[in-house]
């Protein structure tokens, strides 16, 4: 009597601490996948902070990018005969992203020019059969559609066809470029330009001559 009493304690105690250990189990499981779904929810909150940080970035970027601008200003030392004085002046660049490669050359760039300059000039009248000729102020305008070409970040060339003055016209910009200086070697957002700016018009003044003029021209660029 005292053995089976002693072996229904044994089964006993053995049955309860299986319950025990299968309960612990039990816990343990649950745990581990409230953690994994925990990290889980977290990893997707962080791709989901990802993602908005990068479409804020995409649009946070400026609709400028890729252009940039430039003054330049010109010191006439070469004109035309119809011309006295040469024109002095400024031109405002705007150049474009868009162009195309010319493989070894570099890119080819599209740009507009807008320009203003003044000087004086010569001019002759028919009056009663005789020619008169009188000086007078000129203040040619230049507006030209062209592109640019930058070759080892040095050397530069630039062109540009429209108006200039009372007629058609082009105008040409070339010299020394600084960009290696200024923005690789300072980290400026600007350029320096130095170099020779010249312009040729069919008609300068309204039933005028045809002319040109040309001068030592520097630029400051700023890329946005």
């Amino acid at each position: 009597m005292n053995f089976k009493r002693i072996l229904v304690l044994i089964i006993s105690f053995g049955l309860s601490t299986w319950l025990i250990a299968q309960d612990d189990m039990m816990e343990e499981t649950v745990t581990d996948t409230t953690q994994d779904e925990s990290m889980d929810e977290s990893m997707d909150e962080m791709g989901l902070e990802e993602e908005l940080l990068e479409y804020e970035e995409e649009e946070a970027s400026s609709p400028l990018e890729g252009f940039s601008a430039g003054l330049t200003g010109s010191l006439g030392f070469v004109n035309g005969e119809f011309i006295t004085n040469t024109p002095v002046g400024g031109s405002l660049v705007i150049m474009t992203p868009y162009g195309f490669d010319l493989g070894n050359l570099g890119r080819f760039k599209i740009s507009l020019a807008f320009g203003a300059y003044s000087g004086k000039a010569e001019y002759t009248m028919n009056i009663l059969g005789v020619d008169v000729t009188t000086p007078v102020d000129i203040n040619p305008s230049a507006i030209g559609v062209g592109g640019n070409l930058t070759l080892a970040k040095m050397v530069f060339a630039e062109g540009h066809v429209g108006l200039v003055g009372d007629g058609m016209g082009v105008r040409g910009f070339a010299g020394v470029s600084l960009e290696r200086i200024m923005k690789r070697s300072l980290g400026l957002p600007v350029n320096i330009l130095v170099g020779g700016e010249g312009f040729i018009s069919s008609e300068l003044l309204e039933n005028g001559e045809a002319s040109y003029w040309g001068g030592l021209g520097a630029r400051l660029d700023y890329t946005f």
